[in-house]
């Protein structure tokens, strides 16, 4: 993966010069001491602590009196062994007397996730290579292929890659939730429960100059193209609204379908391409020639061109297709499931 993955790193490592200290505890308690007492004692004499605070009249600043061992008497680990601890009489016995320095390495950060200990594993994807979704999965595979994960063990990703699943997530839901909307207000306007299905027909047909639009200006599915994704699809079930709205009114004035749906078509042609081209060409300088941090969101324009493109095209031949399909099935269930006339 070297090829793809640069800096590899973790968060993380374990620090070699670390000791612990293994108290004598019956030497302790001879002379009067607790494991606190020789904890506080040594820390202090070797990190300092704040004796007291003055201001400094120049700038008028508080500043902090840190008192500890001169730095010469604290550089080495003898000087820890021979580190003077006082008893409560006022003896002071060196630290090597009741305690035993062991070394031992500890993380240099302790870092949680969900209440569990972690350890990052962090880089950067090569320009021309994997993009960083695909290698981290890629990275993700490999190492549950490899390793053997002892209970308790995992890997998982996280960062920009958990935070773009979760948009991804959101933005699914936001979709599905904009259809049943969209359907239930359709229901509400042709007062059927299968009208609505006619235009639900078109919304599959934009995803196809959507993908075709990314894949021609070399652009990824992101968190900004759903969010198109959802303007688009309102746009199309207007195109279908335009279509179908008139038909019925024709179909309704006693007119047959056939000829309601070649009478309705040519005249909702006009309004349909306007619609279309006139959004097309406010999002031609966002997909197209982005300036500033537009870039970021030049996605969202060529998913709208795009999409608007094929969809607009292929919407005028589906949705009176779909129409008759679905009239012929309505008309089916009254008859055989139903059992009355159709109209």
């Amino acid at each position: 993966m070297r090829e793809h993955f640069a800096q590899p790193a973790t968060t993380w490592t374990l620090n070699p010069n670390a000791y612990e200290l293994v108290l004598d505890l019956p030497k302790l308690r001879e002379l009067g001491l607790t494991p606190i007492d020789v904890a506080q004692q040594a820390y202090y004499a070797l990190t300092g602590g704040l004796a007291s605070e003055f201001y400094r009249l120049a700038s008028v600043r508080q500043a902090t009196i840190r008192i500890r061992l001169d730095e010469s008497q604290r550089r080495h680990l003898g000087d820890l062994q021979n580190l003077f601890i006082a008893t409560p009489d006022g003896q002071q016995v060196p630290l090597s007397h009741i305690a035993e320095i062991r070394p031992k390495p500890i993380p240099t950060v302790i870092e949680h996730d969900n209440l569990r200990r972690v350890i990052g594993i962090t880089g950067y994807y090569r320009p021309g290579k994997l993009p960083s979704m695909d290698l981290a999965m890629e990275i993700e595979a490999r190492a549950f292929q490899q390793l053997n994960f002892p209970p308790g063990y995992s890997i998982e990703m996280r960062g920009d890659m958990t935070q773009m699943m979760d948009s991804f997530r959101r933005l699914l839901y936001s979709l599905l939730l904009a259809v049943v909307f969209m359907y239930l207000i359709l229901v509400a306007q042709f007062r059927s429960f299968l009208g609505p299905f006619q235009m639900a027909a078109s919304l599959p047909l934009e995803l196809t100059g959507v993908f075709f639009g990314l894949w021609l200006m070399k652009m990824h599915f992101s968190s900004v193209s759903i969010m198109a994704v959802i303007v688009l699809s309102g746009m199309d079930i207007t195109t279908a609204i335009l279509l179908l709205d008139l038909i019925q009114r024709y179909r309704e004035q006693g007119m047959p379908r056939e000829e309601a749906i070649k009478r309705a078509c040519p005249e909702r042609l006009r309004p349909i391409l306007m619609t279309s081209c006139t959004t097309m060409a406010a999002m031609i300088p966002l997909a197209f020639f982005p300036t500033g941090g537009l870039d970021a969101y030049q996605s969202l324009g060529v998913v709208i061109i795009f999409g608007l493109i094929v969809g607009t095209v292929l919407s005028l031949f589906d949705i009176p297709i779909m129409h008759t399909y679905v009239d012929d099935f309505a008309q089916w269930l009254n008859r055989k499931v139903l059992r009355r006339n159709a109209d």
